[in-house]
């Protein structure tokens, strides 16, 4: 039997059963505790009650993109609109044969989200779509970064069409670089200073 192993240790706001419908959040009952990351569960601190775990093996999908309203909440709730959604499965509590799905959200500084983001991927057998930063990245977030949002101006400034500018936005979020509001994250303000120095 294989033996846990700690791999990190991170102080985060987290709700371990988020109640989500659509993309409306109607659960605030945020956490602020220790997150044990290991080569087989996440374990939060839950105060008096204890330890909650989410099995690495239960979780069915991590960081789906997390919606304005959710970030708005968390903002307000935690000081920071950066979150990660866990989906994952756990045993029913109405039919033992049977599981029900559930939702965590950890909510952090931008670095911890993204290197709990990259190290919960690959260990939930996902693969990141991460890819290098193309020359079309490049041009979109020197747009972004002087204001130029619109995909039909930049299509015109830069001669690339709207369906591979698009693709570029989505590399451009993958990587942590612009958010989702065609803004550039503090890790893609350095890039782009590093790009025009």
């Amino acid at each position: 039997m294989a033996q846990e192993q700690g791999i990190a240790k991170v102080e985060l706001n987290y709700i371990t059963k988020a109640v989500m419908m659509g993309n409306s959040l109607y659960s605030n009952d945020w956490q602020k505790g220790v997150m044990y990351l290991t080569n087989m569960n996440l374990w939060f601190s839950m105060g008096e009650k204890g330890w909650s775990t989410i099995p690495l093996k239960n979780i069915t999908m991590i960081g789906r993109e997390a919606p304005d309203a959710l970030k708005m909440k968390a903002q307000k709730a935690t000081g920071t609109n950066n979150v990660l959604i866990v989906d994952y499965i756990h045993p029913s509590s109405v039919s033992q044969q049977s599981s029900a799905a559930s939702i965590a959200l950890l909510a952090g500084s931008e670095p911890v989200i993204n290197s709990l983001k990259a190290y919960l991927m690959p260990l939930c057998g996902q693969v990141s779509k991460k890819r290098t930063i193309s020359e079309v990245d490049k041009k979109l977030m020197y747009m972004f970064y002087t204001g130029v949002t619109e995909f039909d101006k930049i299509n015109f400034l830069v001669g690339v069409d709207i369906s591979t500018l698009e693709e570029s936005f989505e590399n451009l979020k993958e990587n942590g670089l612009c958010d989702g509001s065609k803004s550039l994250t503090t890790k893609g303000m350095s890039q782009l200073k590093k790009m025009m120095a």
